[in-house]
């Protein structure tokens, strides 16, 4: 009877030593990762997609300075990019000068401060006086906080009766500067040249 009642009184003590002693030991002798975990790999996947969206950005004043359209908008938080398809994009400057741009496609940056024209790619840069400037290609950069276009391959650039095509492009709607690049061949109107044709 003693027996029994001292073994009642101790067994759970010596089983709770025992399950210490083996936890001690397998904590001691498993495994040790070799490495570092690898990375999650961050899938290249739409967090939202919107059908016949309209982003509008507004300056301090209220007043509407850029318009994105589009039949379809996705944003890929990897890359915080926003993809457009069959878009239109409008801007007005502070000195009235009016930009718009359409493509088959538009890959614009989280900030909306560049926008990668793809596919029947076309920017109408339009002053105050009425001068209109159009540049077309197959890729078109916009870069909105620059006011500046680029392209790295072939564009046509036209004003009034007048065109010039080149492989590359660089265009400051502030300054209004043209700066072509490799291969340069121009069509010029007499009356373009006289009125100050393309830039």
């Amino acid at each position: 009877m003693r027996w029994r009642q001292l073994l009642g009184t101790y067994l759970p003590l010596l089983l709770m030593c025992l399950l210490a002693t083996a936890t001690w030991w397998l904590v001691r002798y498993a495994p040790r990762p070799t490495g570092e975990a690898a990375p999650a790999i961050v899938r290249h996947v739409p967090d939202y997609t919107a059908q016949r969206a309209v982003l509008q950005r507004f300056n301090a004043q209220g007043r509407l300075v850029a318009q994105v359209e589009g039949e379809q908008v996705r944003h890929y938080p990897d890359t915080d990019e926003v993809e457009v398809d069959t878009v239109r994009v409008s801007a007005t400057a502070e000195d009235g000068r009016r930009t718009e741009a359409t493509a088959r496609q538009a890959v614009a940056a989280g900030d909306q401060s560049v926008y990668r024209l793809e596919g029947q790619a076309r920017v109408v840069s339009t002053g105050a006086d009425g001068r209109t400037v159009v540049i077309e290609g197959e890729q078109l950069q916009l870069l909105a906080s620059e006011r500046r276009v680029r392209a790295d391959r072939p564009v046509v650039v036209r004003q009034g009766g007048s065109a010039v095509m080149a492989d590359r492009l660089l265009f400051d709607e502030t300054t209004q500067t043209l700066t072509l690049s490799g291969r340069v061949r121009a069509v010029l109107q007499p009356g373009d040249a006289r009125g100050g044709g393309v830039p």
